[in-house]
C-alpha cells in the first residue's frame, strides 16, 4: 500500500516539475516577445489609426491570447488526469496479481486451514 502512495507522489512530482520547467520557458520567450510585437503593433496602428482604436486592437489581441492559453492548460490538466487515473489502476491491478501478502496471505491461509478441519469433521459419520 506504501508503495502505491509512493509511486503517486513521485508520478504527480515528475509531471509537476516538467510541466512547472516547461511553463517557465515559454512564459519568458512569450514575455520577451509579446514586448517586442505590442511596441512594433502599437507604433504601427498609430501610423493608420487614432490612439483609441489601437488600443482596442491591442487589448483584445492580448485578451484572445490569453484565452487561448488558458484553454491549452485546461486541455493539457484534464489530459494528465486521466494519464494519472490509468497508471493508478495499472498499479492497483499489478498490487492485486500479486495475491495477498505479510498479514492478509497468513490470515487467508488460516481461515482456509479452520474451513478444512470443519467440513472435514461434518464428513464423518
Amino acid at each position: 500500500m506504501l508503495n502505491v502512495l509512493l509511486d503517486r507522489v513521485a508520478l504527480r512530482a515528475t509531471e509537476t516539475a516538467q510541466t512547472a520547467a516547461i511553463g517557465l520557458g515559454a512564459g519568458i520567450c512569450l514575455m520577451v516577445g509579446s514586448v517586442f510585437l505590442a511596441v512594433a503593433a502599437w507604433l504601427f496602428l498609430l501610423t493608420i489609426t487614432t490612439a483609441l482604436t489601437a488600443c482596442l486592437i491591442m487589448g483584445g489581441l492580448f485578451f484572445g491570447v490569453g484565452l487561448v492559453m488558458i484553454a491549452a492548460m485546461n486541455i493539457r490538466s484534464r489530459h494528465l488526469q486521466r494519464k494519472r487515473a490509468a497508471e493508478l489502476l495499472r498499479l492497483e491491478a499489478e498490487r492485486r496479481a500479486m495475491g495477498p501478502t505479510g498479514i492478509e496471505g497468513i490470515v487467508g491461509i488460516v481461515v482456509a486451514l479452520i474451513n478444512g478441519f470443519n467440513a472435514g469433521k461434518k464428513t464423518r459419520l
